[in-house]
C-alpha cells in the first residue's frame, strides 16, 4: 500500500514537473518579441525573423533570429564576408538609397563574420545575426534588409532611441 502511494506521488510529481516545463517553454516563447519581418533561408530549414531595427543617432542596428522549420539540420548560410559580398550582398534599402554595412577601425564589416544555423526540435532558435548600418534620415521609418542566403526582408519598421 505504501509503495502504491509512493508510486502515485512520484507520478503526480513527474506530471507536475512536465507541465511546469511545458508552461515555461510556452511562456519563454510568448515573451519573445514578434518579428518585424520574416524571410526563409535558401534551403528552407529555418525562417529568418528581424526582431529589432533601432536607429540610434547615425547608426541603424538590426538583429535577427532564425526559427527552425526542419529539425536536425546544420547549414552554413555564409562562411565569410568577402569584399564582393560586402559591396553586393549585405545592405539595407531606405527610400531609394542603398546603405552598406559599417566597418570597424580594422576595415571589418560590423556583422557576423560567418553565419551557421543549427536546427533542433527542442530549440526555439537556430541562430542569430546582427548588423550595423548608417542610419537613414529620420523621415524614413522602414527599411528592407538583404543578406546572403536569406530572402529579402521588407517593410522593417525602425524604432528611434
Amino acid at each position: 500500500m505504501i509503495s502504491i502511494r509512493k508510486t502515485a506521488a512520484a507520478c503526480a510529481l513527474g506530471a507536475c514537473m512536465t507541465l511546469a516545463a511545458i508552461g515555461q517553454a510556452a511562456f519563454a516563447q510568448a515573451d519573445a518579441p514578434a518579428p518585424l519581418a520574416t524571410g526563409m533561408v535558401d534551403s528552407g530549414t529555418a525562417e529568418g525573423q528581424v526582431i529589432e531595427a533601432v536607429r540610434n543617432g547615425d547608426i541603424l542596428s538590426i538583429k535577427m533570429r532564425f526559427k527552425p522549420i526542419v529539425s536536425g539540420k546544420s547549414e552554413m548560410v555564409y562562411s565569410a564576408v568577402t569584399q564582393n559580398d560586402y559591396e553586393n550582398s549585405f545592405y539595407v534599402v531606405a527610400g531609394n538609397k542603398k546603405y552598406l554595412l559599417l566597418k570597424d577601425s580594422n576595415d571589418k564589416p560590423l556583422t557576423n563574420p560567418k553565419l551557421l544555423i543549427r536546427t533542433s526540435k527542442d530549440s526555439p532558435i537556430a541562430g542569430t545575426w546582427h548588423g550595423k548600418f548608417p542610419a537613414p534620415p529620420k523621415e524614413i521609418t522602414e527599411v528592407s534588409l538583404t543578406i546572403p542566403g536569406v530572402e529579402t526582408l521588407d517593410a522593417i519598421k525602425i524604432t528611434d532611441r
